[in-house]
C-alpha cells in the first residue's frame, strides 16, 4: 500500500515557492471540511526529517508514492537530484504516472521524433529523453513560479489537473466538489448544530475579550507588545474558528433531510448572532467584514432552498450592502468585485423565484456588467468567463418567463458563444461540454415555444450528441446518464408535436432504459423514481395516440339527425375526437 499519493520533484534553486503552493493545493482540493487533506504529497522540505542517509530515504519515499509530479525548468534539467529521482521512477514505475508542470522553459513535441524537440530551452532532465510513448499533457505554471495565492481561481483550476489525475476522477467533478464539498458532506442533527454553536459563541466571546485586551495593552511598552501579540493571535484563531463553524452550519443544513424549516431558521439565526459579535468587535477588519458578507450569502442560499423567500432576500440584501462597501473601498480588488456580482446574482435569483421578473432582470444585468469588466481585465480566467455565460443564461430564463422569447434567445446565444470558445480551446474538458449542452437545451426550449420545431430539434440534437459522448466516457456517472435521458425526452416531445410518433416512441424508450437502470440502482432516490414515472407516462401517451389514429374513420351510425339537407343514409364516422359525416365517398364534413 502506498504511503504517499504523489512525490514532487523540483529544483530548490528557483521552484520552492511554486512547489509549496502546488503541494498545498493538490492536498486540499475537494477535501471534506473535517479532514486535514484529501491527498498526501511528499515534498522534501515538509516530509523529510534530518537523516544521514539522504538518497536511501528519498528512494524509499519514491517507492511508496503512486505519482511523480515533475516541476520542469532549466534548473531542474541541470539538477542531478531531479534527474536521479526521475530515473528511479522510470526504472521502477511507469511513465504514465509521471505528471509534468512547466515552471520555465519551452516544451515542443516533434511527431517525427516522437519526442520533445531537443533544445537548450527544453526543461526536461536527461533521464526523460525518448521515454514517452506518445505526447504527454503538461501544465504551464510559469506564471506562478514565485508562488500562488490559494484564492487564485486560475491556479486552483491548474492544480486540479494534477489532483484529478491522482484521484482518478474528472477535473470538473473535482472542481465542483471543491465548491460544494461542505454543503454535501456535512449532515447536521440538532445536537451537533448546538455543539458547534456553543464553540462558535465561545470563540466569539474570546475574540471580544482579546480585542479589548489589545486596546488596554498600554501599561508598559514590553507588556503592551506581549499583550498585543497574544490578542492578535487569539483574534485570528477566533476568526478562523467562527468562520469555519458558521459556514459548516449554513452549508450542512442546506441539504439536511427531515429538519423542520423553523428549526433550521433558529440555528441560522443563532449562528448569525455569533458572527455579528465578531464583526462588531472589529468593525475595521475588512477580512472579517468580507467573511460576514459571504456568510449572509450562504444563509440566503439556504433560506432560498427552504422556500423562505423573505428571509433569503433579507440575507442577500444585507450581504449586498457589505459587498458594495468593500467594492467602493478598493474598486481594483477583483475578488471583491466578484463578491459583488454574486450578491446581485443571488438577489436576482430570489426575485425571479418570487415572480418579480423585471426586478430580477435589473439585478442580473448589474451582475453582468461587473462580470464583463472582470473578463475584460483577465481574458485567460476561464472560470470568470463561465460565470459571465451563466448570468447570460439566467437573463435568458427571466426573459423567457416574461414572454420575451426573441430577447431570451439572443441572451442564450451570447452565453453559448462564450462556452463554445471555452470548449474549442479545451475539447477534453467535460465541464465545458456539459455547459455547452445546457445552452443548446435552453435555445431549444426557446425555439419550441416560438413554434420553430425543426430549429429546436436541431438544437436538442446538438445537446444530445454532447451528452452521448460524455455518458460514453464514464458510464458510471449518474449525472451524465440522467442528462442523456433528459435529451432523449426533449427530442421525443418535439417529434410528438410534429406528428412523428414512431420516432418519438424510440426516443422515449431510450430515456426509459436509462431511467430504469438509475431507479433500480437506488430505489430510495425519489428524483430517479419520478423520472421513471414520467417516461412511462410519455410512452403511454404516444401509444394511446397511435391507437386512436388506427381507429380513425370508424362507422358509428347514420347521420340523419346531424344536419339539414343531407340524406338519411349519410354515414357518421369518428376520426380521433372529431365527428364527421360523409354523404359520398371522398367527401366529408367534420366538427
Amino acid at each position: 500500500m502506498s504511503l504517499y499519493d504523489a512525490f514532487i520533484s523540483y529544483s530548490h534553486a528557483k521552484d520552492k515557492p511554486i512547489a509549496a503552493a502546488l503541494q498545498r493545493a493538490v492536498q486540499t482540493l475537494g477535501k471534506p471540511w473535517y479532514q486535514r487533506r484529501a491527498l498526501r504529497v511528499f515534498r522534501d522540505d515538509t516530509s523529510l526529517s534530518a537523516t544521514p542517509h539522504l538518497w536511501p530515504t528519498i528512494e524509499q519515499a519514491l517507492g511508496q508514492s503512486r505519482f511523480l509530479i515533475l516541476l520542469a525548468s532549466p534548473e531542474a534539467t541541470a539538477s542531478q537530484w531531479v534527474n536521479k529521482e526521475v530515473a528511479y521512477w522510470l526504472e521502477h514505475k511507469s511513465a504514465d504516472t509521471l505528471l509534468i508542470a512547466v515552471t520555465d522553459g519551452t516544451l515542443l513535441w516533434d511527431n517525427a521524433l516522437n519526442d520533445f524537440v531537443p533544445d537548450e530551452r527544453t526543461p526536461l532532465p536527461p533521464a526523460l529523453k525518448g521515454r514517452f510513448a506518445a505526447e504527454p499533457k503538461w501544465v504551464d505554471l510559469a506564471a506562478y513560479r514565485e508562488g500562488a495565492d490559494k484564492r487564485d481561481a486560475r491556479f486552483t483550476e491548474l492544480a486540479a489537473d494534477f489532483a484529478a489525475a491522482i484521484r482518478g476522477m474528472p477535473k470538473e467533478d473535482l472542481l465542483s466538489q471543491e465548491v460544494k464539498q461542505q454543503r454535501k458532506a456535512l449532515r447536521l442533527a440538532w445536537s451537533a448544530a448546538t455543539f458547534l454553536l456553543l464553540l462558535a459563541v465561545a470563540a466569539a466571546g474570546a475574540t471580544v475579550v482579546a480585542y479589548w485586551q489589545q486596546q488596554r495593552a498600554l501599561r508598559s511598552e514590553q507588556q503592551a507588545i506581549v499583550e498585543r501579540d497574544k490578542a492578535t493571535r487569539n483574534f485570528k484563531l477566533a476568526h478562523g474558528t467562527a468562520d469555519s463553524l458558521v459556514f459548516n452550519i449554513a452549508q450542512g443544513l442546506r441539504d439536511q433531510q427531515g429538519m423542520r424549516a423553523e428549526s433550521v431558521r433558529k440555528i441560522l439565526d443563532a449562528a448569525k448572532a455569533t458572527f455579528e459579535q465578531l464583526a462588531t468587535a472589529a468593525p475595521d477588519n475588512l477580512d472579517i467584514q468580507r467573511s460576514r458578507e459571504a456568510m449572509l450569502t450562504e444563509f440566503g442560499s439556504t433560506y432560498l432552498t427552504m422556500g423562505d423567500l423573505q428571509s433569503a432576500r433579507q440575507a442577500f440584501e444585507a450581504g449586498l450592502a457589505t459587498a458594495e462597501r468593500l467594492a467602493r473601498i478598493d474598486p481594483a480588488n477583483t475578488l471583491w468585485q466578484l463578491d459583488l456580482s454574486i450578491s446581485y446574482e443571488s438577489i436576482g435569483d430570489v426575485q425571479l423565484a418570487a415572480g418579480q421578473r423585471a426586478e430580477a432582470l435589473a439585478s442580473y444585468r448589474k451582475c453582468l456588467a461587473i462580470r464583463r469588466a472582470l473578463v475584460d481585465s483577465d481574458k485567460s480566467n476561464t472560470l470568470w468567463q463561465l460565470d459571465l455565460a451563466i448570468v447570460d443564461q439566467k437573463i435568458g430564463d427571466a426573459l423567457m418567463g416574461a414572454g420575451q422569447r426573441a430577447e431570451a434567445l439572443a441572451s442564450y446565444r451570447t452565453g453559448l458563444a462564450i462556452v463554445q470558445r471555452l470548449a474549442d480551446n479545451e475539447p477534453g474538458n467535460a465541464r465545458w461540454q456539459r455547459e455547452l449542452a445546457t445552452f443548446y437545451d435552453r435555445i431549444g426550449n426557446a425555439l419550441v415555444t416560438s413554434g420553430q420545431r425543426e430549429e429546436a430539434l436541431a438544437a436538442y440534437q446538438k445537446s444530445l450528441a454532447i451528452r452521448e459522448a460524455l455518458a460514453g466516457v464514464d458510464k458510471g456517472n449518474t449525472l451524465w446518464q440522467r442528462d442523456l435521458a433528459v435529451s432523449y425526452n426533449k427530442i421525443g416531445d418535439v417529434l410528438v408535436a410534429a406528428g412523428r410518433r414512431v420516432e418519438a416512441l424510440a426516443e422515449y424508450q431510450k430515456a426509459l432504459a436509462i431511467g430504469q437502470a438509475l431507479a433500480d440502482a437506488d430505489r430510495g432516490n425519489t428524483v430517479w423514481q419520478r423520472d421513471l414515472t414520467v417516461s412511462y407516462s410519455e410512452i403511454g401517451d404516444v401509444l394511446v395516440m397511435a391507437a386512436s389514429a388506427r381507429r380513425r374513420w370508424r362507422p358509428i351510425g347514420k347521420a340523419s339527425p346531424f344536419g339539414r339537407g343531407l340524406p338519411t343514409a349519410t354515414r357518421v364516422m369518428r376520426n380521433g375526437n372529431t365527428i364527421c359525416r360523409s354523404p359520398t365517398i371522398g367527401s366529408a364534413m367534420c366538427w
